[in-house]
C-alpha cells in the first residue's frame, strides 16, 4: 500500500471532465455548508447571549418544527452520502482492461491463432460472416 490514503486520478480526466467534477464539487459542499445554516445560527444565538442554559439548549434543540428538523437530518444525511458516493465515482470509473492473448481471441471466435496474426499483419482485412453473424474466415488484401 502506498503512504497517501487519497487517490489523484486528475490526470486521467479531460478537460471538461475536470471542470464538471470541480463544479459538481463546489456546488455539494455549498449545499453541505448551507444545510448546516440553522444549527450555526443557534449556536451564534447562544455565544450572542453568552449564557449555556437551559433557554439555550431548548433554543438549540428546537430551531424548527419536528418535520424541518427531520428533514434536516435527512438532508445531511442524504448530503453526506452522495459526498462519499462521488469521492468513490474516480476509483469506480478508471479501471484497467484485462489483457486477452491471441489464444483467447482465437478460442472466442473459433479461428485459428494464425489467421488472427496474418489479418493482424495486413492493411486491409475483411472478416466475413455467416447468417447468424459468427466470423466464418478472414481475409487479407494488400492495400
Amino acid at each position: 500500500m502506498s503512504g497517501s490514503l487519497i487517490i489523484n486520478a486528475r490526470d486521467r480526466l479531460r478537460w471538461h471532465q475536470r471542470l464538471c467534477s470541480d463544479a459538481s464539487t463546489v456546488l455539494m459542499w455549498g449545499a453541505w455548508l448551507k444545510l448546516w445554516y440553522p444549527v450555526m445560527r443557534s449556536f451564534s444565538w447562544a455565544a450572542d447571549v453568552n449564557v449555556l442554559s437551559q433557554l439555550a439548549l431548548m433554543k438549540l434543540a428546537s430551531a424548527g418544527s419536528t418535520p424541518d428538523v427531520q428533514g434536516y437530518a435527512m438532508a445531511l444525511v442524504g448530503t453526506s452520502g452522495t459526498l462519499l458516493l462521488w469521492n468513490r465515482l474516480p476509483a469506480l470509473k478508471v479501471r484497467s482492461p484485462e489483457v486477452q492473448s491471441v489464444s483467447d481471441y482465437a478460442r472466442h471466435f473459433e479461428l485459428s491463432e494464425d489467421e488472427i496474426l496474418a489479418g493482424r499483419g495486413t492493411a486491409v482485412c475483411v472478416v466475413h460472416h455467416d447468417d447468424g453473424g459468427r466470423i466464418i474466415r478472414v481475409e487479407r488484401r494488400a492495400a
